[in-house]
């Protein structure tokens, strides 16, 4: 807690000068269920919707995004690189799944019962064959490759921005290519690749398979500043 120094008169009430700090796990936490967000979007903007087996993860997602954040669906087609992708559960890959942030990703997903077809995680040689307990299962981790990541629906990079760099566009490229949401500073500023908090400006991912996500702390930031942006400009 972080106390501001008080006068004797004002030590009287000390609970108006206590304020509480956020902690490094709650803005990461954020984050990751920032980008979670991210791909509940997809479903109204680029191209997953899910089908009445999973309405109830539709609901719960829509009970989160502000009413002008949601979008009405889109023509449907089929392939990845159109603009809407139908299914009713996908395959996620996630990248970095064993350190801080992917932990919070799978926790996200977990929580939020995503359709998660099947899920597999990707790491570097030291993490490749342990096993992770997971609400699908055990998942044993694959030592990471484009070619593999690319079979998945959706990959979330939970690394470097130089790791991001070297292969998200890769991941993605192609009507093949898996939609990636990247969670390092790699694409922030990039010309076409959306910088995405869902429920502000959820509609900049359609037709896009490379997403970034803004720092965990700015995401906290503009989710406080954009309803006062919109009343006052």
């Amino acid at each position: 807690r972080l106390v501001v120094p008080r006068s004797k008169a004002q030590r009287k009430n000390t609970s108006k000068w206590s304020f509480p700090t956020i902690s490094k796990t709650s803005t990461m936490k954020f984050n990751s269920a920032a980008a979670l967000l991210a791909v509940g979007s997809l479903a109204t903007t680029y191209g997953f919707t899910p089908s009445s087996s999973v309405s109830s993860f539709t609901s719960h997602r829509q009970s989160l995004v502000r009413p002008s954040a949601r979008l009405p669906t889109h023509i449907q087609h089929t392939s990845r690189s159109a603009t809407t992708l139908s299914m009713s559960t996908f395959k996620v890959g996630i990248v970095g799944a064993t350190g801080a942030v992917g932990k919070e990703i799978v926790g996200c997903l977990e929580k939020r019962d995503f359709p998660v077809d099947s899920l597999r995680i990707f790491g570097s040689e030291r993490s490749a064959g342990k096993e992770v307990d997971t609400k699908f299962g055990k998942v044993k981790v694959e030592l990471f490759s484009e070619d593999a990541a690319r079979e998945c629906d959706v990959v979330f990079l939970a690394v470097d921005g130089d790791f991001s760099l070297a292969h998200a566009e890769n991941i993605c490229a192609g009507d093949d290519g898996a939609v990636v949401i990247d969670n390092s500073s790699a694409f922030r500023y990039k010309e076409g690749i959306p910088l995405v908090v869902p429920e502000i400006n959820a509609e900049a991912t359609k037709g896009k398979k490379l997403i970034a996500n803004p720092n965990c702390t700015t995401a906290i930031g503009l989710m406080a500043v954009w309803p006062l942006h919109k009343l006052f400009g």
